[in-house]
């Protein structure tokens, strides 16, 4: 039998992207997933790892790939105890990548239990076994709340609050992680990707929130009544709160994969925290230079708060303002992330090339969520 790996979140944007990377590296991967009304939990990873894969790669990748049905946010995953001590003697190493990523307040208390709670689920079926030594979790570099310094690898608290329930429930999952490496030897490797957008090459992705919310609604608002045209182009006069020079660190789900992929099969890298994030990312202003690019609209102004003092928001206005309130917090400040333990632990040949993030590879990753509606249509 070959190295047996458990992975939560399979069903997930990253964690159905990383099941062909640890095949690649010669793991069997059991998917920690549950199956839905209309499918099967194992026909639901077959089918993102026909949209992540090559076709004559999906039979190689699905022959290396198990299901374990369970639920990190129930004791023992959900599972009853014969099912639990077998699935525990089985595993090597464990890749807990399972989170509720919404903003929603709603959803937050579900949100504790999920990826607190679901993450303590997760190293009490580790301890006492061989994965105690081979825990790898994917936390966010957004654990640095709100913050707008420079924050750098070894930090975690300092002092700082969170702008939702996801960045503080991630941020006290990693909390408690170290708290067991202290005091039960658990030896965990953290991965802190920060925003996740589409491939570099082709801008695919399964998943349209964050700015792609943005891009929808001036989508949809480019064909409503509330909007103007002046010479053959079509403009939508709304004010977003916003400040131009604020970046939003995008990295492409590519390069997050390899070069988690790269650290994993690093023995050297285990235990360390790493942030995933972009060196050069894009601003605001490019962002609605971007949209108003793709769209062929103009109209998109980026203003403080005093504008909507001196003039009231129009109804276009309102309901913008509406739908990006989860976001709009991060339409102001960003932190800045050090990114020193890559090149510590990697040798140079080994670290992925990070692509950039210019208005080129935007506009890609714009199109694809236009030309695949949304998800919709395959392309």
């Amino acid at each position: 039998m070959g190295k047996q790996l458990l992975l939560t979140g399979a069903t997930g944007f990253l964690g159905s992207h990383m099941i062909p990377e640890l095949v690649r590296q010669g793991w069997q991967v059991t998917c920690l997933a549950r199956s839905q009304k209309k499918m099967s939990a194992i026909d639901r990873i077959r089918s993102l790892i026909e949209f992540v894969c090559a076709p004559q790669e999906v039979q190689d990748v699905m022959a290396q790939v198990t299901v374990a049905e369970g639920d990190v946010a129930h004791p023992q995953l959900g599972m009853d105890d014969t099912a639990y001590r077998k699935l525990q003697r089985s595993v090597d190493c464990i890749f807990h990548c399972a989170a509720m990523t919404t903003f929603d307040p709603a959803q937050a208390q579900r949100q504790w239990v999920v990826n607190v709670e679901g993450t303590e689920h997760m190293v009490r079926f580790a301890l006492g076994t061989p994965a105690a030594e081979q825990f790898h979790y994917v936390s966010t570099a957004y654990v640095a709340g709100d913050r707008t310094d420079l924050v750098r690898e070894e930090e975690l608290d300092k002092g700082q609050g969170f702008l939702n329930g996801y960045e503080k429930s991630k941020f006290f999952a990693e909390k408690m992680l170290r708290q067991y490496v202290q005091e039960q030897g658990l030896r965990v490797t953290f991965y802190r990707p920060s925003i996740i957008v589409g491939d570099s090459q082709s801008g695919k992705t399964i998943l349209f929130n964050g700015m792609y919310l943005f891009m929808r609604f001036f989508e949809v608002a480019k064909h409503s009544q509330r909007v103007m045209e002046q010479n053959g182009k079509v403009i939508i006069p709304v004010r977003c709160l916003g400040n131009p020079a604020c970046t939003k660190n995008f990295v492409h789900i590519d390069y997050v994969v390899k070069t988690i992929g790269a650290l994993f099969r690093t023995p050297a890298a285990h235990g360390g925290t790493y942030h995933i994030t972009h060196d050069n990312p894009p601003t605001m202003e490019m962002l609605r230079q971007c949209i108003e690019q793709v769209l062929d609209i103009s109209g998109i102004s980026l203003v403080d708060a005093s504008s909507f003092e001196r003039e009231p928001p129009n109804e276009l206005e309102l309901v913008f303002q509406d739908q990006i309130k989860p976001y709009a917090a991060y339409l102001m400040t960003e932190p800045r992330f050090e990114r020193r333990a890559i090149t510590a632990v990697l040798p140079p040949q080994d670290i992925p090339p990070c692509s950039p993030m210019d208005k080129p590879a935007v506009e890609k990753l714009f199109h694809y969520a236009l030309q695949s509606r949304w998800g919709r249509k395959k392309i």
